[in-house]
């Protein structure tokens, strides 16, 4: 089921006051439209009824799709609510969720994500059948041998999962400042074939790497930075 609630809230632009429907909560089984709201980037996306300004709010969110196991929670990353801290709660809670289930119940795999754009992205690629961890390690090699195209600082890698084909994973860069997207990143699929191959072979190195719930190149080398 999902879940929505009314809130109060201000026209950014204008100062005009309304009560929206936001939703914390989307299960695309029983409210399949809610899924395409979201991947058409108009899931909690309001219009001020005065100046006719349209802008999305965003919060946290949970995106759950039980027919494909998919449970993924978005956090988004603020000024106020920094990437540190979101990981630290989040870890958090699910220490305290894994104490409060019964010993015979296994907690339901669930992945984190800090801004609306990797939720699609790790929306597709699961749909798409692709192992999130390979991908990851992916980045992490694009990332590291072009730092000075590929800053992790102040851009994001993301995989375009549509425009993919049998030959080649298709990354776009975007800066994650401005949202802005810029230069696409080419790698052949047949060396990600062989990662996944890898993987299943020994899966130890990307599990250490990426051990969850948030899989992500780059805030493995933001944290690996601030560790050093």
């Amino acid at each position: 089921m999902s879940i929505s609630r009314t809130v109060k809230i201000t026209c950014p632009s204008c100062g005009t006051p309304q009560d929206v429907q936001l939703y914390d909560a989307v299960n695309v089984e029983t409210d399949p439209q809610l899924k395409d709201a979201l991947m058409h980037n108009q899931l909690n996306r309001v219009e001020c009824p005065d100046c006719e300004l349209s802008f999305r709010v965003d919060l946290p969110m949970l995106y759950n799709d039980p027919a494909r196991k998919i449970l993924i929670h978005w956090v988004p990353e603020t000024e106020e609510t920094a990437r540190e801290q979101i990981l630290e709660e989040f870890d958090r809670s699910m220490e305290e969720m894994n104490s409060a289930m019964p010993d015979d119940i296994e907690l339901p795999g669930v992945r984190l994500v800090l801004s609306r754009v990797e939720l699609v992205e790790l929306i597709f690629l699961i749909e798409a059948g692709l192992n999130q961890r390979v991908v990851e390690y992916v980045k992490y090699s694009i990332f590291t041998r072009n730092v000075e195209k590929v800053d992790p600082h102040t851009h994001r890698l993301l995989l375009n999962v549509q425009d993919s084909t049998d030959e080649e994973l298709c990354f776009v860069v975007q800066n994650a400042d401005t949202q802005e997207l810029g230069t696409i990143l080419r790698y052949g699929r047949s060396a990600y074939d062989s990662m996944c191959e890898l993987y299943d072979e020994n899966p130890d190195e990307f599990l250490d790497m990426f051990p969850g719930p948030c899989i992500s190149a780059r805030n493995l080398l933001l944290e690996d930075e601030e560790i050093a």
